[in-house]
């Protein structure tokens, strides 16, 4: 069960289930274009701007959340149970991600289609924070030549951390709705203040 072929399988898994679910959110868009009717394309762009935004912001955020998980991988050389199913979890919240994106061009910003598309958010970010931590702490997980000093926690903690405060807004007060997201660039001055109040051991 935890043979480096076995990773491997668990890895290539995990990269189809990304792949699998940013295809799915291109799927609805080409539904558009078979529902025109004698609508022009300028017109029919100019209908869905919501959903080409819910797709390209979807995009980004699946993106980013495989390349936090393909940093970790780096780091790996082995798996136990424990990896395996916070693996499994992460995963599943890929998959939930295009039927939030659905949802936001179901709904806009509806306090509940909020509250799921950043919370299915928040939920990758925080089990990527767990396989971080995880991999720091259990010396049987990682590569040879890897040490708990090369993998860095807090970038994951403040990523995860900037989307709870963003969901707690973005639900709390509808205004702000999907805007809280930009939370997210202030990422490296905080990631600063942490390491100031927290150096690294």
């Amino acid at each position: 069960m935890r043979t480096e072929r076995g990773l491997d399988r668990l890895v290539t898994f995990l990269d189809a289930v990304v792949a699998i679910a940013i295809t799915l959110l291109v799927l609805p868009l080409i539904e558009v274009l078979d529902e025109r009717g004698t609508d022009d394309l300028a017109t029919v762009l100019g209908d869905h701007l919501a959903q080409l935004g819910a797709f390209a912001l979807s995009f980004v955020v699946i993106a980013r959340l495989w390349l936090a998980h393909h940093r970790i991988v780096e780091w790996v050389g082995a798996y136990d149970p424990a990896f395996l199913w916070v693996c499994l979890a992460w995963a599943f919240t890929i998959v939930v991600l295009p039927f939030s994106t659905q949802v936001i061009a179901a709904f806009g910003t509806d306090r509940l289609s909020v509250a799921l598309y950043i919370g299915t958010i928040t939920a990758s970010s925080a089990l990527t924070t767990a396989l971080t931590v995880l991999v720091r702490r259990r010396p049987s997980l990682r590569r040879e030549g890897v040490s708990a000093a090369d993998i860095d926690v807090i970038p994951a903690e403040v990523a995860t951390g900037l989307l709870v405060l963003a969901l707690v807004l973005g639900v709390a007060f509808p205004a702000v709705n999907f805007y809280a997201l930009f939370l997210l660039f202030l990422s490296d001055p905080v990631e600063r203040l942490v390491r100031r109040a927290r150096p690294r051991n």
